[in-house]
C-alpha cells in the first residue's frame, strides 16, 4: 500500500498544505501530440481579503492535432519528483520547486472539433476529480486597443465568464483558437488574459513550434471520481470551509498538535477498517487551524 504523509502548515503570509510523499505514477496513455507549447506565468491571489499575497505558477498550453492540453509546468515538475531517485548525500530529491511555487488548479483537455473538455481537479492525492463539459461559446467584445507582446501585435477583447470579467490580448499572427485556462473562441492565440480585479493574470512567456520533435499529450492513469462540474464545485467548497472532515471522508486519520509539534489529539477516519487506519495516510494540522476555514477564491466564482 502507499503511504502517504501531509502536513498542513501555517505562517505569517500564507497557509499551504505541503505534500511530501513516496508513491508512483501509475501509468500513462499519450492521447495526442503537440505542434505548438506555449508558456504562461499566472501571478493570483488565494484569498481576496489579502491583497498583498500573490502566488506565482507556470503554466502550459499543448496544442495538438485533436487535443489542447492545459497543465501546471509545477505540478509536472513536482511528479517528476516522486519518480527521481532520493539522493542518500544531500538527503534530497535531484529535482527542486522552485522556492517561490505555488500550484494552482488541475488539467484542462480540450478537444476543438467536438467542442469538448476534459477537466481534471485534486482536492488530495486521494481525490482525482474529473468531469466533463461543453466548450462555451464566449460573448467577446472586441476593443480598438493594441499591444506587443513576445513581438506579436495583439487586439484587445473582454468577456464576463463564470462571475469574473475578463480583459484579454490575442493576436492574429498565431492563428490559434486558445488560449490559457478555459479561455478561448477568438480568431487568434489569448497571450495575456486577466480579470477585471486582477486576481488571476495570465501572462505568455514563451512559444516553441514543435517541428523536428513534437510533444505527447498524456493523460495519467489514476482512480478517478468521475462526476458533473457541479458535484466538483461542491466538493472544492466544502474542502475550504471544513478540510478536517473532508479529508476524514476521504479516508485520512487527523493529527492535532500545538505550535512545537507535540500530539493533541489524534482523530481516525470513519471510513477506514482498523486495519487500514493502521497504516501510514495522516494529517498533521496545528491546533489554530483545526476549525479554521482556508482561503477560498477560485477563478470560477459562478
Amino acid at each position: 500500500m502507499v503511504a502517504f504523509f501531509v502536513t498542513l502548515s501555517r505562517n505569517a503570509n500564507s497557509q499551504t498544505i505541503s505534500q511530501y510523499t513516496h508513491t508512483y505514477i501509475r501509468g500513462e496513455t499519450v492521447i495526442d501530440s503537440a505542434k505548438v507549447r506555449i508558456m504562461y506565468s499566472l501571478n493570483f491571489m488565494p484569498d481576496s481579503l489579502n491583497p498583498k499575497q500573490i502566488f506565482k505558477d507556470k503554466k502550459v498550453l499543448l496544442i495538438g492535432d485533436k487535443t489542447n492540453y492545459f497543465y501546471s509546468y509545477y505540478t509536472k515538475l513536482k511528479d517528476s519528483m516522486l519518480t527521481a531517485d532520493w539522493d542518500k548525500d544531500t538527503n534530497t530529491f535531484p529535482i527542486k520547486l522552485p522556492s517561490d511555487a505555488q500550484l494552482e488548479g488541475g488539467k484542462i483537455y480540450t478537444y476543438p472539433s467536438t467542442k469538448e473538455r476534459t477537466v481534471i481537479e485534486l482536492i488530495t492525492h486521494l481525490s482525482f476529480y474529473r468531469y466533463q463539459e461543453p466548450v462555451e461559446k464566449f460573448q467577446w467584445k472586441l476593443k480598438a486597443d493594441t499591444c506587443t507582446i513576445l513581438s506579436y501585435k495583439c487586439m484587445k477583447a473582454t468577456t464576463r465568464f463564470r462571475g469574473r470579467d475578463w480583459e484579454v490580448w490575442f493576436t492574429l499572427e498565431i492563428p490559434i483558437d486558445a488560449g490559457p485556462w478555459k479561455l478561448c473562441g477568438l480568431p487568434g492565440l489569448i497571450l495575456k488574459a486577466s480579470d477585471s480585479r486582477g486576481h488571476y493574470v495570465y501572462e505568455c512567456i514563451g512559444i516553441k513550434h514543435l517541428v523536428q520533435k513534437k510533444e505527447p499529450i498524456v493523460m495519467r492513469k489514476e482512480d478517478y471520481i468521475d462526476c458533473t462540474r457541479a458535484v466538483y464545485i461542491k466538493a472544492q467548497k466544502q474542502f475550504y470551509e471544513n478540510y478536517v472532515n473532508t479529508l476524514l471522508s476521504l479516508g485520512w486519520n487527523i493529527r492535532i498538535t500545538d505550535d512545537n509539534g507535540k500530539d493533541i489529539e489524534a482523530i481516525r477516519t470513519p471510513n477506514k477498517t482498523d486495519e487500514e487506519r493502521g497504516y501510514g495516510m495522516m494529517m498533521t494540522v496545528n491546533i489554530k487551524d483545526r476549525y479554521r476555514k482556508l482561503p477560498y477564491n477560485p477563478l470560477e466564482l459562478e
